[in-house]
């Protein structure tokens, strides 16, 4: 959560009058998760905020494809979950969801390689983990077997 403070003096001297938030939930997975936008809500049992003024929701879906959307109630705009949201879906890690990356593209490349999940190669300890341990042998659940070992 990130606050937004509004210097509007109409909102009054209290400072808790002026603030909203933007809410931002990143995820790396390799399906989209589109629909979880809609969950982010200020009344969410995770969230619990009290402001009325506007808000942001801010879904990044980064190890997908390229998809960006952004919407506003307008039929609604008082509607006691959704109202005055701005939500924005951004998925993949592209000049479209981030347009510095046209003038930089070894940055995106770099970030796509942090959130991409990595092959694993087996390895003749790994295949023999397996028998082992079963469908814990990736690399990191070995590491914390061998311990005891």
């Amino acid at each position: 959560m990130i606050p937004i403070y509004f210097e509007d003096p109409a909102l009054g001297s209290d400072d808790l009058n002026r603030v909203s938030q933007m809410f931002i939930s990143d995820k790396a997975g390799k399906n989209r998760n589109e629909e979880d936008l809609g969950f982010v809500t200020r009344k969410h049992d995770s969230i619990q905020c009290l402001s009325n003024l506007p808000y942001i929701a801010l879904l990044l879906d980064l190890n997908v494809k390229t998809k960006l959307t952004v919407t506003f109630p307008e039929k609604e705009p008082n509607h006691v979950e959704t109202d005055r949201c701005l939500r924005i879906y951004a998925s993949g890690i592209s000049e479209t969801t981030f347009p510095f990356l046209g003038q930089h593209p070894d940055v995106g490349r770099e970030l796509h390689g942090l959130v991409s999940r990595q092959k694993e190669v087996p390895s003749q300890s790994i295949l023999e983990a397996l028998v082992k341990f079963g469908s814990t042998a990736r690399l990191r659940n070995l590491q914390w077997e061998l311990q005891d070992a």
